[in-house]
């Protein structure tokens, strides 16, 4: 569905770019979203100021716009990570295990009142920021996207607009729900190291680990000194910050005191162009600009009805860009070029946030994590089948397989810029050597994001064989890539013969580690 939207995002633009109602000279016309005029509402005042002025004839930067939309993603990224960080620990201390000795189930919380008081809050924090920046950058964009394509046939329109943003805004919630189940099952699986039920988990994850990861890995990786619980939570940690810290590097400007985050108002007043903590200090040229680190906080926010337009937009301006070059002198279009790579960066930054980031490090590993612990506890605790971790395994499940398509129209859309670039770009020209970097970075960043959408896919189709092995065929729940031979369909066998007792061992009910022999 989301592809689906996003690719008519691009044919809807076709339409005129403004409504035939007025006829008055700088009147101000409503921006035409296919059939339908874009709301008043989603149109900041500043933005009705630089139309009433200029007149819609011409284009508005979406560098002078995006300023204030920068710290309405900045104001969100706060909230997210405050939100995500309190949750988990809030969590653990007010669950509770079982009464009852004897039980073997999870620990328990009241996730009813967890949902009101976190999820609740952040959904409004983020939505109210996606609305207010798409106020700042949606007219830009679309007129970019709508000059590019008025000469082409428009298919029938999918959606109104109003449907399209409610559509956008359950994208965005239902990505805010993937990281608030994350969370949740972060806070469950370690509450639970305090119950009795806990020490049959670790029993069966240790003779999972041990059959299924070599000696010298584990080691490496200190998986004989971690219990379940602790991996668990580990890796929610590393992809809690490991997100906003690369928005920041890409967006956050190592000069922020001085520059002005407003909307400029004159044409002339150049919107300034800074240096993040990814740019190259060695190179004066190497810089960011508003639109390009506006969009990495979009995509780290989960802020959808910015996201879905963006790649309709950078080819917009690319195939402008290139345009433009064919009618200027090679010096001049030399600086074209250069502003066209960076255009291309700035997906590749935005791939790497959505694909590795939150793709890899956030879903799939998580997923592998949650139906490891699915197939534990149908073999631990069968008398005791949560129906939280259940869900919460569905929805990254789900979360996973719906990044795909979205890989595949980026992976075109990089393709097709290497094309334009190799046809305007002779490197046999001394003239075209500033541009070789660029050029370089970007096939560097390509194969990255290669490499990514490998792992992704594999680790995302090893989860879904081995949720169908763990519910569908296994008995005792496990199930192993490395133990699959034709005489073995690779079901984990759990007999604590030879395994061999952990360097770190931990007794639940004292609460003391010690090392053993």
């Amino acid at each position: 569905l989301k592809s689906k939207l996003g690719s008519w995002s691009q044919s809807m633009a076709s339409q005129p770019l403004l409504s035939p109602r007025r006829s008055q000279s700088h009147a101000l016309h409503n921006i035409q979203f296919g059939s339908e005029e874009l709301p008043g509402w989603m149109e900041d005042h500043l933005i009705k100021v630089i139309r009433r002025e200029e007149g819609d004839e011409k284009q508005i930067d979406l560098n002078r716009t995006a300023g204030p939309a920068m710290l309405w993603g900045f104001a969100s990224l706060v909230g997210l990570t405050y939100f995500m960080t309190a949750l988990p620990v809030i969590g653990f201390y007010i669950a509770r295990c079982d009464a009852d000795k004897h039980s073997d189930g999870f620990a328990m919380y009241p996730e009813i009142i967890l949902w009101i008081i976190f999820f609740l809050p952040l959904a409004v924090i983020v939505l109210a920021a996606q609305w207010k920046a798409s106020t700042f950058l949606l007219v830009p964009m679309l007129q970019e996207i709508q000059a590019c394509n008025s000469d082409t046939e428009r298919p029938p329109r999918l959606l109104g607009f109003r449907q399209w943003y409610i559509v956008m805004c359950a994208f965005t919630m239902f990505n805010l729900l993937d990281q608030m189940t994350n969370a949740l099952f972060a806070a469950k699986i370690y509450s639970t190291k305090q119950c009795n039920g806990y020490d049959k988990i670790q029993e069966f994850w240790e003779v999972a680990i041990q059959k299924s990861v070599p000696s010298l890995m584990r080691k490496s990786l200190f998986l004989d000194y971690m219990d379940f619980a602790d991996i668990t939570v580990i890796i929610y940690i590393f992809q809690l910050f490991v997100q906003p810290i690369f928005a920041l590097v890409f967006s956050l400007p190592l000069n922020i005191k001085a520059l002005n985050f407003k909307v400029r108002l004159s044409r002339d007043d150049t919107p300034p162009k800074f240096k993040t903590i990814s740019d190259d200090n060695s190179n004066d040229e190497d810089l960011t600009d508003f639109k390009s680190a506006v969009m990495v906080l979009a995509e780290v926010n989960r802020m959808e009805a910015l996201v879905s337009f963006d790649l309709d937009y950078r080819r917009a301006l690319i195939e402008r860009l290139m345009s433009d070059a064919d009618h200027y002198e090679l010096s001049a279009k030399v600086h074209i070029i250069e502003e066209a790579l960076e255009v291309g960066l700035a997906v590749l930054a935005r791939t790497a946030a959505r694909f590795c980031l939150k793709g890899l490090v956030q879903n799939c590993l998580q997923v592998n994590l949650q139906v490891s612990m699915q197939a534990i506890s149908k073999a631990s605790m069968p008398d005791h089948f949560d129906f939280f971790n259940g869900v919460n395994l569905g929805v990254t499940m789900f979360a996973v397989f719906l990044d795909i398509p979205d890989m595949i129209n980026i992976f075109y859309f990089i393709w097709w810029l290497q094309d334009e670039v190799d046809k305007h770009v002779s490197m046999s020209e001394t003239t075209f050597a500033s541009v070789k970097g660029r050029i370089d970075t970007m096939h560097y960043r390509f194969l990255r994001i290669k490499i990514y959408a490998v792992l992704y896919v594999f680790m995302a189709g090893y989860a879904l064989v081995k949720l169908f092995m763990a519910l569908m065929v296994c008995d005792n729940g496990e199930w192993n890539l490395s133990d699959v031979s034709w005489n073995h369909n690779g079901c984990v066998a759990f007999e604590l013969s030879g395994i061999n007792a952990r360097e770190w061992q931990c007794n639940i009910t004292e609460y003391q580690c010690h090392y053993v022999s």
